[in-house]
């Protein structure tokens, strides 16, 4: 323990801190958004997703799995095609002008409520082998956090959700990463045994997101043209592989 204090109240206490990172959107309530903002924010998230997925999740996947899961990518496949079907059901409840940008949003949500979730098995799992390994870890998931919840943030801000409404959804999201957390505690073995494959369909939800939605936004938007729309897809990566290299995830 560190300074009296159970790995149990460690977790929580670090679980709660990263969640609340979700309430970063709070800086764009009081500033205006506009079609063109929105279309940067879609760039940057885009970057950031498809980074996370392929300098992170997948990578993490395949590490914490060695010879013994067999073909997880069955899940990132899976993912892909369940989050086809959700969106074309989602399609059916929105006129055909404002079904794409909805579905987005709802996509994110669920997108990032396993991300996060993950997130709270991995700090968990850490603070029970050691609490100063928790510590650290809980700083590595908080710096790749920041810029994954502005993304997402804006993405939810572009689908049609009101501010106020977007900043709680995200925060709910957020939370995932406590029932997480308190999960691991309860199911530590069987949890702990299948995270590669819950990390492999995150990734598969986030490949689909970026490639199926993000991307193609940004090519049917009247600034296909203006290359400084794809400066923040770039940045978004480059952001994720320096945050890699800078606070890399605790194994």
């Amino acid at each position: 323990m560190i300074d009296g204090f159970s790995p149990f109240a460690l977790t929580l206490a670090a679980t709660f801190g990263v969640s609340a990172i979700s309430l970063l959107g709070v800086v764009f309530l009081f500033t205006e958004w506009n079609e063109r903002r929105a279309l940067l924010f879609v760039s940057f998230a885009a970057g950031v997703l498809l980074a996370t997925t392929f300098l992170e999740l997948l990578p993490e996947a395949v590490e914490r799995a060695g010879h013994a899961q067999g073909n997880f990518f069955i899940a990132t496949l899976a993912a892909m095609g369940g989050f086809f079907l959700l969106e074309r059901f989602l399609h059916g409840f929105h006129t055909h002008e404002d079904s794409h940008a909805v579905a987005s949003g709802y996509l994110i949500l669920i997108g990032d409520t396993m991300h996060n979730f993950i997130d709270g098995i991995v700090i968990a799992a850490t603070f029970l082998v050691d609490p100063a390994l928790g510590l650290t870890t809980t700083l590595a998931v908080a710096a790749h956090e920041i810029p994954q919840e502005i993304a997402d943030f804006g993405i939810l801000l572009r689908s049609g959700f009101s501010r106020p409404r977007a900043l709680l959804l995200n925060f709910i999201s957020g939370l995932s990463a406590v029932l997480g957390a308190l999960l691991c505690f309860a199911f530590q073995a069987p949890i702990e045994a299948h995270l590669p494959w819950f990390m492999a369909a995150t990734a598969g939800m986030f490949i689909y997101i970026a490639a199926s939605d993000l991307m193609p936004e940004l090519h049917r938007s009247n600034t296909r043209h203006e290359w400084r729309f794809a400066v923040p897809f770039f940045l978004g990566m480059a952001l994720i592989a320096g945050l890699g290299l800078l606070a890399p995830h605790a194994h």
